[in-house]
């Protein structure tokens, strides 16, 4: 019998200059959203993890700030899920503020970061900076993703990690 235990996956929640960094991704008939990250590796933080998957999906250096969610997602339970997703699936992961680090600066909004994909990213298209006054109109997944944005965001430190329940 496979091994079936949860998988643990870190994910970035990048602001800048009044946009939030997106890799998009496209089913039959649907354009979603989703942030940066992916699987921690065994002997990495979760910090560690964040800013490397980030490097290897965006090319962008960021610096890890502190940890917002934590989310907790079954597969096989969810209609919405992407195509691709295995539905034997189950994740805990760990979304991060972070920031760019300096040498990203005074590059231009769209000329920062280089999609990277990976060899099981099927359906992803690519990186797009969207405008936090956009972010109402897109599908983003999770959709905890979008509630938080658009209400106080980044929540105040003194609030510690909130949990994101399998929804």
């Amino acid at each position: 019998m496979a091994d079936r235990r949860p998988l643990i996956t870190t994910r970035a929640i990048i602001l800048h200059r009044g946009h939030v960094l997106f890799i998009r991704a496209e089913d039959p008939g649907r354009e979603w959203f989703f942030l940066p990250g992916g699987l921690v590796e065994h002997g990495e933080t979760l910090e560690q993890a964040c800013a490397r998957e980030v490097l290897e999906e965006t090319a962008l250096k960021v610096h890890v700030r502190r940890p917002l969610y934590l989310r907790e997602f079954i597969a096989e339970r969810h209609q919405r899920r992407s195509v691709h997703m295995p539905g034997k699936h189950h994740v805990m992961g760990v979304l991060f503020l972070c920031e760019l680090a300096e040498e990203h600066a005074a590059t231009p909004i769209d000329q920062l970061g280089t999609f990277q994909p990976d060899e099981g990213a099927r359906g992803v298209k690519g990186l797009e900076w969207i405008p936090m006054p956009r972010v109402p109109e897109i599908e983003i997944m999770p959709p905890h993703v979008k509630d938080a944005l658009m209400g106080e965001f980044p929540p105040p430190a003194d609030r510690g990690m909130q949990f994101w329940p399998e929804d």
